[in-house]
């Protein structure tokens, strides 16, 4: 927040005739030219289609109509750009129905604004609630974006909502108040305010109980952006079945996040990439890390980023990292990366693509915020380059199928699951079995093996037979990608970090015996390169 004051008051300052300002924050932006103007001694005018030209009145702090006829955008660009009046800020709001390349006329005129005289000292803010793209602009207006609000700002909303409260009714002590605000980040000014009002309206209170509505309020707002998932994991560590090297891994990096971490001169971990095969830890690991940490976990689905409107794309992952940042320390979960990142085979999206992977991998080298990013992927020949590179995460594991000790340990936990005791069942003959399959496959061969067992009407009781009978059903996915998980295999060896410090079980199908290190197409020889 203190970012984008600074930046304003440094752009009117200098005299910049137009600035394009992206927020949803009408009372902060407020608040924020008024400052401004009032330290330069500037008038503050704003403009909407419906209510024409106010003025702001310092005296009675409201604002004061100018000019109610005038809501025509051409005419008042127009009026801007033609009336001599010096030392002056003019809010135009909710431009974006005036932005688009039919109105030839508006984008002419913005382009004029650039062009008057810096002497007059008058600044144009377009405010839109979402970024837009207008090709002929972007060389010519800045752009500012107005974060979510932090604590500070949190603090004051909610001290405002509870002031005519009793005593009794709300909290006596910083820290009280503190943690109903923290679980309010995330949350825009409005949403907060009529978060805080509603509660108060239904309890006639608000205290650290009602914490959990907030949260609930707050997840219903970030899942209505269709973009990132407040999500709720179950268990811990002890559910996920082997990849112990990982797990320590994820276990020390989890210690950085306290303040005696950051008094050793820790720095915050950036986040870790999981390459491997399908169904054998990757996702289970992302869920349940954040109850290891005792962090948010947010589900960021990448896909759902690209928008149909010119410049929606961009302004998504830009609101959903935003979001991250501003309920940091937090996990931000990307499930299946290269689908997401799809469009960068040349789709022909007129670079969309691009843009926005430019947008997540520079966030991602940059951040200063608490957030660990946690991203899976199954395909590593569909991930560019770029993201493999140091610096992006701090480390790669490669999660291979489950060793003989590991498959032991994930017949223990799903057999418990299901409410049977391990004990009662022939690990030994099942882990033989259940050789080349996947976690994910074990649980499902349990599964099925309940079903054979409930409609076997000569047992009463799951038994060791059921789970064999359907283990041996199952076609497991490393007999149809033997020759792809050896390929990884060997890529892993000199790329990433294994996950699991078990030896690895050969597949079925014959190894490569090519000593020769497999090259994925985004590592092949470029003939332009010496």
């Amino acid at each position: 927040m203190n970012y984008f004051k600074n930046e304003l008051a440094i752009s009117i300052k200098a005299k910049i005739p137009v600035i394009s300002i992206v927020t949803y924050e009408w009372q902060r932006l407020y608040g924020f030219c008024v400052g401004v103007a009032n330290k330069n001694n500037l008038e503050f005018l704003r403009w909407s289609c419906t209510t024409g030209l106010y003025q702001w009145n310092n005296e009675s702090k409201i604002f004061e109509i100018k000019d109610d006829d005038l809501e025509d955008p051409i005419d008042l660009l127009q009026w801007f750009i033609n009336n001599e009046q010096k030392n002056l800020i003019l809010l135009i709001e909710d431009f974006q129905p005036f932005m688009t390349i039919e109105n030839f006329q508006i984008i002419r005129l913005l382009r004029e604004a650039t062009r008057i005289d810096t002497d007059l000292s008058k600044t144009l803010i377009v405010q839109t609630p979402f970024y837009i793209s207008i090709a002929e602009l972007q060389k010519e207006i800045p752009l500012l974006e107005l974060d979510l609000p932090n604590e500070d700002v949190l603090t004051t909303i909610f001290n405002s909502c509870i002031d005519n409260l009793e005593y009794d009714s709300k909290p006596q002590n910083k820290t009280d108040i503190k943690d109903i605000v923290s679980a309010s980040l995330g949350m825009s000014s409005i949403e907060a305010e009529w978060t805080f009002r509603r509660i108060i309206a239904e309890k006639e209170r608000l205290t650290l109980a009602e914490i959990p509505l907030i949260v609930k309020e707050k997840e219903q707002i970030i899942k209505k952006e269709g973009i990132l998932e407040y999500y709720h994991p179950k268990g811990d560590f002890n559910q996920v079945g082997g990849l112990e090297y990982l797990k320590v891994w994820l276990k020390n990096r989890g210690k950085a996040f306290s303040n005696d971490a950051k008094d050793f001169g820790l720095t915050s971990p950036k986040g870790v990439m999981l390459l491997g095969v399908p169904g054998c830890g990757k996702s289970l690991v992302s869920k349940t890390i954040a109850n290891e940490w005792g962090l948010p976990l947010l589900k960021f689905d990448l896909g759902k980023v690209f928008g149909g409107i010119v410049g929606e794309s961009e302004s998504n992952i830009r609101k959903a990292l935003a979001l991250a940042e501003t309920i940091a320390p937090s996990i931000l979960w990307i499930d299946e990366i290269e689908k997401g990142l799809s469009g960068l085979n040349g789709s022909g999206d007129s670079g969309t693509s691009a843009r926005v992977f430019g947008n997540l991998l520079t966030w991602m080298q940059e951040k200063k915020s608490e957030v660990f990013v946690i991203a899976t992927a199954n395909n590593i020949e569909q991930l560019p380059p770029e993201l493999l590179r140091k610096g992006r995460f701090d480390e790669i594991f490669f999660v291979d199928l489950p060793s003989e000790k590991e498959r032991h340990i994930i017949f223990n936990i799903h057999i418990e699951n299901c409410g049977r005791n391990f004990k009662d069942f022939n690990l030994d003959l099942l882990i033989q079995a259940s050789k080349g399959f996947s976690g994910a496959e074990i649980e499902e061969a349990i599964n099925e093996g309940l079903y054979l067992s409930y409609a076997d009407e000569t047992s009463t009781d799951l038994t060791t037979t059921h789970i064999l009978d359907a283990l041996n059903k199952t076609y497991p996915l490393s007999k149809t990608m033997a020759s792809t998980i050896n390929a990884l295999r060997k890529w892993a060896k000199v790329r990433a970090r294994f996950a699991s410090n078990d030896e690895i079980e050969k597949l079925e199908i014959l190894e490569d015996k090519t000593k020769e290190i497999p090259i994925l197409k985004q590592e092949k020889h470029n003939p332009f390169i010496e």
